[in-house]
Order: C-alpha cells, then structure tokens, then sequence
C-alpha cells in the first residue's frame, strides 16, 4: 500500500501560515483598544443555573462585589434546580436587592442553556417596558446583557473594562479572556488553562482586529438591542454551542463583535477525563452544527470581507486535528514499514538533507513553542522554567483529546443525537486576583 502525503502536508503548513498571521496580529493588540468615553451600560449579569449548589455562593458573592458604581444587576435563573441552588440564590436576593432569582418549573425547565437565556432576555426586555424599578430607569438600549456561569468570577474591574466598547454603537457584542481557576491544582486543569489562556492572546485578539471575534458562553456580554434584532429567541434553542450560533447571527445581522483581554472571568477546570471528553465531544459537533452559517455568512455583503472569509476557516478548521492526526499516523507506520509513504513536500525548496529536516522540524514544533511562550507570559499561574519542555510536551498529547472528541462527534451526528449531559462542579473557593 502506497500512499501520498504531500497535499496534506501542504494543507497543513497552510494551516500553520494562518496561525502565524494571527500571532503577528495579537502583537499590535493596543492598536484596537477602545479608547475610554462617557458611554454608559447598564449590566444585568445572568447567572444560568440548574444543581449549582457548590458553587454558586461563590459566585453571586463575587458578581455583587464587582466594581463600576452600581450599575449592575444579577439575575440567578434557576433552572428547575433539585438541590440547594434556588435556597441560595434566594438567600441572596433577600439580603441584596441587586440580586434576583426566577425560577423555572419542573415543565419548562432541563431544556438546556438557550432556553434558560431566551427565557431571561424575555424577562429583561418585559421589565424595562414596564419601568421595574429594579432596572433603576435604564433605558432598553443602555442595557448589556452579560452571562456568567454558575461556576465563574470575574475580575474586580470586569464591568468597568467592558463599557468602552459598547461606546460604539455598531458593537453588539464583547466576550472577555477565560482563565481557570483551578489551574494550580491539578494537572489536566492546568492543561485547560493553557488552551484558554494561550487561544486568548494567539487567537481571539488577533481576531478581534478582523471583526470576527466569538463568544465563548462565560463572560459574554451583549447589547439587548443586538439581541432584540434576532427575535424573540437570539440563542438558538436546538444549537449545542448556543454561544458560537449568536456570534454569527449578529455578524450576519451587521453586529460587530469584538473582544476585550483587559479583563477575564476565572472558571472550573474540570478534573477527570470522561466529563472533559463528553464536554469537548458537545463542543465539536456544535461547532460542525454552525455549518450550517456558511452560506449565509458568504453571502453577507455589509460584512467585511476578512471577517467573513475569517470566520468561514475557523467553522472549517474544526477538521485540523483530524488532518493532523491522520498525516501524523501515516507516517509513523511509514517510518516502521507497514506502508509505503511518498511526500514531494516543499521538495524544490529545500535540498533533501539536514536543511530540509531542519525546516520540516521547525514548522512542526513552532506552533506549540509560540502557544507555550503566550500562555507563559499571560498564565495566572506560569510553569516555572525546567517544567516548560515536559509540560509543552505533555499539552502536545492533551490537544489528541480533540481527535477522539471527533470521533464521537461524528457518530453522534449520524446517529442523529443532540443531547448533552451536565457539566460537574467541584466545591467553589475565592480566587485571588
């Protein structure tokens, strides 16, 4: 059996080109600060929850503590909850009247996440049409909608880091940078904490120049007008990434989004591998759900080009670690006389010798070096330096959790399934900014 690489290894280098533009990018990140003016939002922080008893004192302590002179409200929807959470939540809201709970029936509840934010955002809208004092006489279009999880917290100055960017009115939406806040405590967390930290500062920046930064759920924060815009229900209630659905929409719709690493909202880091798997598993077929955006994204004329084009690789991107994995099995059996292997990759360019291995080599191991060096320089929690090459070879074999997440992906969408189970929480502690 004889089989050719050299497409494949073209497509990935295309692959690594493209991430190098991004990086070069993510450097000029000050040239797309907004810069600070008089433009006021008026915060309801939604905090979605269902089971959430161990972490969602936490949380609500750490949200009515947030800076930015009182404009900001909490909004717990308890999501037909069978433990302590609506106890808590309406403990809360008893002792501080920023803070309000609306809890969903055994009927309408377990529907999943877009339905509890759509629920929500009906809320909201019904309240400041009727001039609930509770808004504190904010006007519909001074009202940014931002979700927390359960299991978040965010940065002390989060809201007051965010309200410049709502200072232009062709902005819809703005996510923040996600850390994990268990990062220190375990191994696999740290692993997370590197994915998140490091696509922050590689990618989402980058991104965010291009116009076509998305929402990553937690720490998302939306003008209610940009939802108003898409109906009654902005999230959609069957995607699985209801997140990366509404980015797009609003793009579509002319929104801009945008992204703002001066602040981020620590989360849990989960512990074991079979809940991070089906995590990543929901992840992936949710990104491969939004497909279905292709069409309609092409052919929106009032968006920038770049942001279109940009957007449509990052849906399709969802295939590299596949393409990767499989050129990365095909050569080993290569190398140990199971098949025949042929290559004419980058043959012209480079001689064949140690120039051209040196090259292949470098191409190879780059991407991982730059993506250790970011999450080095913006880490909470950095490695120190002799722990580096183990732990960017140990990230190196964690990213193959995505290829097995693939898998089962795609078996899940041929056999047509679109549930999704529960993330766990483990009990909550402060994080020390």
């Amino acid at each position: 059996m004889s089989v050719d690489l050299t497409v494949p290894s073209y497509v990935i280098l295309a692959i690594v080109c493209y991430y190098a533009v991004l990086f070069a990018l993510s450097t000029r990140r000050r040239a797309r600060e907004p810069a600070p003016d008089r433009s006021t939002c008026f915060f309801v922080v939604i905090v979605p929850a269902r089971n959430e008893e161990l972490v969602l004192a936490v949380t609500l302590a750490n949200l009515t503590a947030l800076g930015g002179g009182g404009q900001h409200r909490v909004l717990v929807m308890d999501d037909a909850s069978k433990d302590r959470t609506a106890e808590i939540a309406a403990e809360w809201a008893a002792r501080d009247d920023r803070v309000r709970v609306i809890s969903r029936d055994a009927i309408e509840g377990g529907r999943g996440k877009s339905d509890v934010l759509n629920h929500a955002y009906r809320a909201v809208r019904a309240w400041a049409a009727a001039a609930d004092p509770w808004l504190a006489g904010a006007p519909l279009d001074e009202i940014v909608l931002g979700i927390v999880d359960a299991d978040g917290q965010l940065e002390e100055h989060c809201l007051e880091r965010v309200t410049p960017y709502f200072g232009d009115p062709s902005v819809g939406m703005t996510q923040i940078g996600v850390r994990i806040a268990n990062a220190d405590r375990s191994l696999l967390a740290r692993m997370q904490d590197m994915e998140f930290v490091a696509f922050s500062w590689l990618v989402q920046i980058a991104r965010d120049r291009m116009g076509s930064s998305g929402p990553g759920g937690n720490g998302q924060f939306t003008r209610i007008s940009a939802l108003a815009s898409l109906g009654e229900q902005p999230w959609a209630p069957a995607a699985l990434t209801e997140d990366l659905d509404l980015g797009l929409r609003l793009v579509e719709s002319g929104w801009r989004t945008r992204f703002c690493h001066a602040t981020y909202v620590d989360q849990q880091g989960l512990q074991h591998w079979r809940p991070l798997l089906r995590q990543r598993t929901r992840w992936i077929q949710g990104h491969y759900q939004c497909w279905r955006h292709l069409p309609s994204l092409l052919g929106a004329r009032r968006v920038p080009l770049r942001t279109r084009l940009d957007l449509c690789i990052y849906l399709l991107l969802v295939v590299t670690i596949v393409l990767v994995t499989t050129n990365l099995v095909l050569g080993l059996l290569g190398s140990f006389g199971v098949i025949e292997v042929r290559s004419s990759f980058l043959v012209g360019v480079f001689p064949d010798g140690d120039l051209y291995r040196l090259v292949t080599l470098a191409l190879s191991v780059l991407p991982l070096c730059v993506f250790v060096v970011s999450y080095q320089r913006h880490s909470r929690v950095p490695f120190r330096w002799f722990e580096v090459p183990a732990a960017a070879a140990l990230f190196a074999l964690y990213t193959y959790i995505w290829f097995y997440a693939t898998l089962r992906a795609w078996a899940r969408i041929v056999l047509r399934r679109k549930s999704w189970v529960k993330t766990p929480r483990i009990a909550a502690v402060r994080v020390d900014p």
